[in-house]
This record gives structure tokens, sequence and C-alpha cells, in this order.
């Protein structure tokens, strides 16, 4: 159904084209149609006006422009990209480099974003659109300290957005500033279309509280809706279900994560773990086995497998992996957890489940504490 402001764009669109069927050169009619198109949700009526613009005028930079706002809406972004990148080495003018990095942005080249909007963020505040893009390229180049103060700056100014504040709160998360990031994914979710990093963050959060699985699967649920291969809703979705004990809907969902996320090695621990619950022991050692091709340097992939090994009743083979699990890091939960079993400390299944949930969850949580402290004990089946 159409929105109201679409519905008077169309309106008024038919009669553009009525004048442009009298006066086909017109530059301000011309420009008009391809504006109302656009507006109207048709993007190949758009389209078309374009292409007869651009026959017209075909050196006319502002045209070009518009026909690559209608590729954008056709989500081309291939040739959006060459086309607004071509204008932008004519015209340093910081919507070229937004459309480009737009586009850019959706093709995964994330230093290109960075190389055309950086120069502008530098000089004068951006818009918060231009800005949430500029912030999302960072994000997925670990370039944190950079964000951080693009962040404030905008913040500072007042240019932001529930768009802005989404990418944000996903920054500050992942850089461990949990209250910003609350402050961020609050004001964001407050917006009725919240964006996609608004909807994890939140997710992510509501995990860290007590009984705040069934808020976080509903978070997670609406990511997923939005984009069904973010593979980090999928991640906390099977955690939510792991820590209600939901085994059979934590591994499907799992194996989700992974295919999406195949170098998270977090999704691979907290899938090997659903393993384990199920007794599925061979499973589990595949999945600790394959974290360690990923990276070797994690204790806890080495204290997973460990914890396989002292289940198996592979003694020689789980003392090594926990030697090698304890010089990575002396803190390492799962190592621990496997010299309890190999100490026979964890032969009563129901402290088994209990411990191993605690273990799982062990790390610092985002409101202080650890994950373990809000986690119900485990139930008996």
């Amino acid at each position: 159904m159409q929105s109201e402001q679409q519905s008077a764009a169309a309106e008024r669109l038919a009669r553009i084209e009525g004048y442009l069927a009298a006066d086909a050169q017109n530059k301000e009619l011309l420009a008009e149609a391809i504006d109302l198109s656009l507006a109207a949700g048709a993007p190949a009526r758009a389209a078309e006006h374009a292409a007869a613009a651009l026959a017209c005028y075909p050196d006319d930079a502002f045209f070009q422009a518009r026909q690559g706002h209608v590729l954008l809406a056709q989500q081309q972004w291939q040739a959006a990209a060459a086309l607004f990148g071509a204008l932008l080495e004519r015209h340093a003018d910081v919507n070229l480099a937004y459309n480009f990095a737009y586009a850019a942005q959706m093709l995964g080249r994330y230093a290109e974003v960075v190389a055309a909007l950086a120069p502008f963020a530098a000089a004068a505040t951006l818009r918060a659109p231009a800005a949430a893009v500029l912030l999302r390229a960072w994000h997925h180049l670990g370039e944190y300290d950079a964000a951080l103060e693009l962040i404030a700056r905008q913040e500072a100014d007042g240019a932001v957005d529930a768009g802005f504040y989404g990418v944000a709160g996903a920054i500050f998360f992942d850089a461990d500033r949990i209250e910003d990031a609350a402050r961020c994914s609050q004001a964001a979710l407050a917006d009725a279309k919240a964006p996609l990093e608004a909807l994890v963050v939140g997710g992510s959060l509501a995990l860290a509280k007590a009984d705040g699985s069934a808020a976080a699967s509903q978070l997670f649920e609406q990511a997923l809706a939005r984009n069904p291969a973010e593979g980090r809703a999928w991640s906390g979705l099977g955690l939510a279900s792991l820590l209600r004990q939901d085994l059979a809907t934590a591994q499907e969902q799992l194996e989700k994560a992974v295919q999406y996320l195949p170098g998270h090695i977090g999704s691979w621990h907290v899938l090997g773990w659903c393993k384990i619950f199920r007794q599925d022991l061979a499973g589990a050692e595949a999945v600790f086995r394959h974290a360690l091709e990923l990276d070797r340097n994690f204790g806890d992939s080495h204290g997973g497998l460990g914890v396989v090994q002292a289940l198996l009743g592979q003694k020689t083979e789980a003392e090594g992996s926990i030697e090698r699990a304890l010089r990575l890091d002396p803190q390492s939960l799962s190592a621990r957890y496997a010299q309890m079993v190999l100490a026979g400390d964890t032969s009563d299944p129901v402290r088994f489940r209990a411990l191993a949930q605690r273990l799982l969850a062990g790390r610092p949580a985002p409101l202080g504490g650890t994950m373990a402290d809000l986690l119900p004990p485990a139930k008996e089946r």
C-alpha cells in the first residue's frame, strides 16, 4: 500500500509527465519527473526519465547524479559506485561522496568508503546518514579510535539520528563501553524503524539480564526478519535458546550463525558446547578442532577440546589440551572445567549441566559481574 507521500508524488508525477509530453527537453520538468518517480516508489519510471534527460544533456553532472540515485533505488550497487566514483573525481562534493560510499558499503568495499568520506568528516560535521556509513566502515575495519572520535563530534554537534545511534551502539558494544552502547541502543530502538544494529545490540544487552533471554530472542528475531543472513542475530538467538535449555533449537540457530559468520570463533565455541550438552561428543570435537584451525591462539578452543577429550576418557590428550589452554589463557574456564571432568567432579549429570552452562557464560557480563551470576540454575530433565 502506498503511503500518503507516495500517493501525492504519484499524482504530481502524472501532471509533470503531461507537461513533458508538450515540452520533452525541459530541464526542470525532467529533473522533477526523476525525483517524483523515486518519491513515488517507481524506480523503473525514474530510469526512463533519467535516460531521456541524459539523451538530451549527456554531459550534465546533475542528471548523471540523478541517474546514480536511480541505480541506488534499483540496488545496482556496482553501477552506482562506478557512476558516483567518476563524478566524485571531477567534483569534490560531500553528497557525491556519500552516495558513492553508500554503494561501496553495500559491496563491502569499506576502505573505499573511508577514503571517500573521511576527508569531509575531518573538515566539517557530516549529516547523520553519511556519518553512519563512515562509522560502519571503520567498525568493519576495526578502526575504533577514529570511530569513537567521530561519534563524540557528531553528538556534540547534534548531527545524529536513529541510524547513527544504531551503528554507534554497535561500536561502543564491541569497544566494551557498555553504558554508552545501552544509551545508543535505547535511542535507536525508540525509533519506529529501529536500525538492524540496534536490534542486535539490544538483544545482546538483554542476554546479560536475569531472565532476559525472551526479550533478547524477540529483538534477534526482529533483526532476522529484516535480514535473514544476519549472523550476529543467529548467534545471539542460539545462545538465548541454549540458556533456556532448548538444545535442538539452539543447535539449529548456532549452525546458521557459523554459516553466516564462519570466522566468528565465539559462535563456534557456543555450538561446541551445545553439542556437548546434547552428548554429541564427536560433533563437539569436530567443532572445537575447526575453531583451532581458524586460530590456534584461543585458550578456550583448546579448553573446549580438552573437555571433549576428558569426557571421552582420553586422559593424555585432554591433559595436553588443558596445558595449551592455560598457557594461552591462565583464566580459561573451559580448561578448568576439563580438569574437573578428569578429576571426576562432574559425574552428576544435573551438576554437569549447571556447571557447564555457567562456564559457557563465564565471560564478563555487559552490565557488570559475570554472566554466570545472572543465570538460573539448570533444570533437571
